[in-house]
């Protein structure tokens, strides 16, 4: 599981990451706990797998922990940009210029 050491360094443009993948991950941990139909419950075990999967990486600690910063930083970033996508306005129409004479 060399990925962690390549995770640090991939831009988000290289992950295949959809609504859909979230539903099936989220759809997946609910089958193993119910309780994980709360968000807060299924990210706790998302957070808990890369945790488990980083300290089965033979790489000194303070590796680790530089590793678990980046990818802290980029949740944080994955998470506000989400939800600046969901404060935005829907899309308007298109608008046309008026001119007068035009009905």
């Amino acid at each position: 599981m060399r990925g962690f050491i390549r995770l640090a360094v991939t831009v988000m443009s290289q992950l295949k990451f959809s609504t859909q993948l979230v539903s099936e991950m989220h759809q997946f941990l609910i089958q193993h706990d119910e309780n994980a139909q709360d968000p807060g419950v299924a990210s706790q075990y998302m957070c808990a797998a890369i945790g488990f999967m980083l300290a089965e990486q033979n790489m000194p600690e303070t590796q680790q922990e530089e590793i678990l910063e980046q990818l802290f930083a980029f949740t944080r970033h994955v998470a506000q940009d989400i939800a600046r996508q969901m404060q935005a306005p829907p899309p308007q129409a298109e608008v046309g210029i008026w001119k007068p004479g035009m009905e």
